[in-house]
């Protein structure tokens, strides 16, 4: 009988480690096309002898086309992350970075830099004001008898707040102001920089570490929610939702509003497996592969025009994200 489990133990493990591998090597593949892709097509082999010879094709694949779709990585890894978390922590599917409000704290901090202060400003305030939202949620946690069910409706509650208070400053906003709020919280990729990239990379590492170091209290977790089962539950909940909400924050600071990504991503993971372990780094190349997918189709769809990345994936995320509930109800 031990011998029977020890097989199927190993049939799943080696089926779980062949969908992360097979799951990277399309990405690695993905990332690639995105980068040859745009006004001008780049072969490898021009990729490769423009970093020797640093001709002039160097500019725009190492300084535009690279730093762009490192970031579609790094943000949609981030966003998986913390989606595939926070769905774990407070035990709903429909938790996300964007239905918790923290989108629109960063959106609020954001206008509040481009009406009153300088647009030079707009990626520290708009961590700021995500952090505000991430500063209630961990509050609102802290209450006893406050549920998880309460928690997300919590959050539209705090979005609403927000995103009132958004639109107000939009209203006093001059024709130059409004406009640039409004590009940014579209959401766009074209404006990274490694040093922004590095910032996230370093977050999402220590994140992702952290994680999967805990993974199996949140195995434990998903089984039953009691200290008996030697899981500090109240505290892995704060320490949890602090991380995946300044994953968030770093993300919606530097690149705007990227909706669906950190709802999205989950679910397809959990199409594939349902083991901590193995659902954590799934849901990072997934979000990281649906956003870099998204950031190709927003450069050919209406070419040479772009449309920002946000539109898309909110586009995309939102019927895909229906597909999946019709079938996780069916299940």
């Amino acid at each position: 009988m031990k011998g029977v489990c020890l097989q199927e133990y190993l049939k799943l493990l080696r089926k779980n480690i062949l969908l992360i591998a097979v799951a990277f090597i399309l990405l690695t593949v993905i990332f690639i096309f995105s980068i040859k892709i745009g006004d001008d097509n780049y072969t490898f082999f021009s990729i490769i002898d423009s970093f020797f010879n640093k001709n002039d094709e160097y500019f725009i694949i190492y300084e535009i086309r690279i730093p762009r779709s490192l970031a579609a990585v790094f943000v949609g890894a981030s966003l998986g992350v913390a989606g595939l978390v926070m769905q774990y922590i407070l035990k709903n599917p429909l938790a996300s970075p964007f239905t918790l409000g923290i989108s629109h704290g960063a959106l609020f901090g954001a206008s509040l830099s481009i009406v009153f202060y300088d647009s030079l400003y707009i990626a520290l305030f708009a961590f700021l004001g995500a952090n505000i939202v991430t500063f209630l949620i961990l509050m609102l946690s802290r209450l006893r008898g406050f549920t998880p069910e309460v928690l997300i409706l919590s959050g539209v509650a705090v979005s609403a707040l927000f995103g009132s208070g958004s639109m107000f400053l939009q209203y006093f906003a001059d024709d130059l102001q409004l406009s640039n709020i409004i590009n940014w919280s579209f959401g766009d990729l074209s404006k990274a920089e490694y040093f922004s990239i590095g910032v996230l990379g370093c977050v999402f590492t220590i994140g992702f570490i952290y994680f999967y170091i805990k993974k199996w209290d949140f195995n434990a977790l998903d089984i039953v929610e009691s200290e008996n089962v030697g899981v500090n539950v109240r505290r892995l909940r704060l320490v949890s939702l602090f991380i995946a909400t300044l994953l968030s924050a770093v993300s919606v600071a530097y690149f705007g509003i990227i909706g669906f990504v950190g709802l999205v991503a989950p679910h397809f993971a959990r199409l594939l497996s349902g083991d901590f372990r193995f659902l954590l780094p799934l849901s990072a190349i997934i979000g990281a592969g649906l956003l870099l997918l998204s950031d190709i189709a927003s450069r050919i769809l209406l070419s040479p025009v772009e449309l920002p990345v946000g539109i898309l994936t909110s586009f995309i995320g939102a019927p895909l994200f229906l597909i999946l509930l019709i079938k996780i109800y069916r299940k």
